[in-house]
């Protein structure tokens, strides 16, 4: 007689397929539960995000910006996902040609997703891959264009800082240079390896999960590269 497994033993068996698969990079992970993310996910900006007795932010981001980076970072996330044409035009040039399989796109998409995970957790920007890296200077480069309104109820209630609203000094301080100039033109670092803008810095297994906000990862099977 035959037997048919669960479909949580076949999201086992994928896990443990996609770890050893994939060892050492992000695909070896589940992906997280992301619509939960998008439509509940209400960050304690003021308790990640400290302001100094004298107004300065105590780290590169004030709550206000953190809150409305978050906010922005899920605008494009969400318009990604509904339109894969949408973040074409807000990356640099030479990436083109890799953005047209589906397999980059979707690890693209994971990348933009870690990237707000993190602001959500108080760890800022901290990215770990060049996509990470050119999904913060998208947020950044945009943050002005989107203005502060549309995500008011997120930062009103929060405490101000002389910095809210200086996102030239976090380009300069929390931006990668060599990713920068990719929208300049210039392919002759790393970071113009497109192929691998998703191979991690540091692929400990610590740093591989520091975006999980929960242990409510949800998990797909990963399709070859088209």
């Amino acid at each position: 007689m035959a037997t048919f497994s669960t479909a949580e033993e076949r999201r086992e068996r994928r896990i443990a397929h996609n770890a050893k698969r994939f060892a050492g990079t992000y695909r070896a992970y589940p992906r997280l539960a992301w619509e939960q993310i998008a439509a509940n996910e209400r960050p304690d900006f003021a308790a990640h995000y400290k302001v100094k007795a004298n107004g300065a932010p105590a780290g590169l981001l004030p709550p206000r910006m953190a809150a409305k980076l978050f906010s922005d970072a899920l605008f494009h996330i969400k318009n990604f996902e509904e339109n894969p044409k949408y973040l074409l035009d807000k990356l640099p040039e030479g990436c083109y040609k890799f953005y047209k399989k589906k397999q980059w796109r979707r690890q693209m998409f994971e990348a933009c997703k870690r990237v707000v995970c993190r602001i959500a957790k108080g760890d800022g920007f901290n990215a770990n891959c060049v996509g990470e890296e050119a999904f913060v200077h998208v947020v950044l480069q945009s943050a002005f264009e989107l203005g502060w309104n549309r995500s008011k109820d997120l930062w009103e209630d929060l405490p101000e800082s002389d910095k809210d609203r200086d996102f030239a000094r976090v380009i300069r301080a929390g931006g990668s240079d060599e990713v920068l100039a990719l929208w300049r033109g210039e392919d002759k670092s790393d970071a113009a390896k497109y192929k691998n803008w998703f191979t991690p810095f540091n692929n400990d297994e610590s740093r591989l999960t520091d975006h999980f906000l929960r242990d409510d990862a949800d998990i797909e099977e990963d399709e070859e590269e088209a």
